[in-house]
């Protein structure tokens, strides 16, 4: 007896169509449209899930710019930082602090071949609890980022 009114029917029929085209409208109308980075400006770079636990690397990416940064050490809490990028860099800095957001003299990390793709850092004392900021010079636009220091430690059961 409820679905023998057409205006029921009707409304069953046009209801899902109109909430398909919303869902699509909304998103062309909202959605950040992508622009290419301007030389000076400062970029915010987004760290991939892997620099918060100890996975022994982590990814960093804006855009098209991708940064694989791991680390090897010699004994425990002193490591070195090996930053590798499809992207050729100009210059790559970081800092190590001791609570979020505070500040500390960049250190440079030395070119090891040519061409800008892979970095590597001086031997750093470095705790769980640290953070490392990274800030890196590609294409005239300057790229940054900070990140917990446990991902330097790689877990056992990887």
């Amino acid at each position: 007896m409820f679905f023998k009114n057409k205006h029921v029917i009707t409304s069953m029929i046009v209801a899902p169509i109109l909430a398909i085209i919303s869902y699509f409208a909304v998103d062309y109308y909202v959605a950040e449209v992508p622009h290419k980075a301007v030389d000076g400006q400062l970029y915010k770079m987004l760290a991939k899930p892997n620099c918060r636990w100890e996975s022994g690397n982590c990814d960093l990416v804006n855009g098209s710019l991708e940064l694989s940064i791991t680390s090897s050490s010699l004994q425990y809490g002193k490591n070195y930082f090996h930053l590798q990028s499809e992207t050729p860099l100009q210059n790559v800095n970081f800092s190590l602090v001791h609570e979020k957001n505070a500040q500390s003299s960049p250190e440079s990390i030395m070119l090891v071949e040519p061409g800008g793709k892979l970095w590597k850092s001086a031997l750093v004392d470095v705790r769980k609890t640290d953070y490392l900021q990274f800030v890196v010079y590609a294409g005239g636009s300057i790229f940054y980022a900070e990140v917990p220091a446990i991902f330097t430690y790689k877990d056992k059961d990887f």
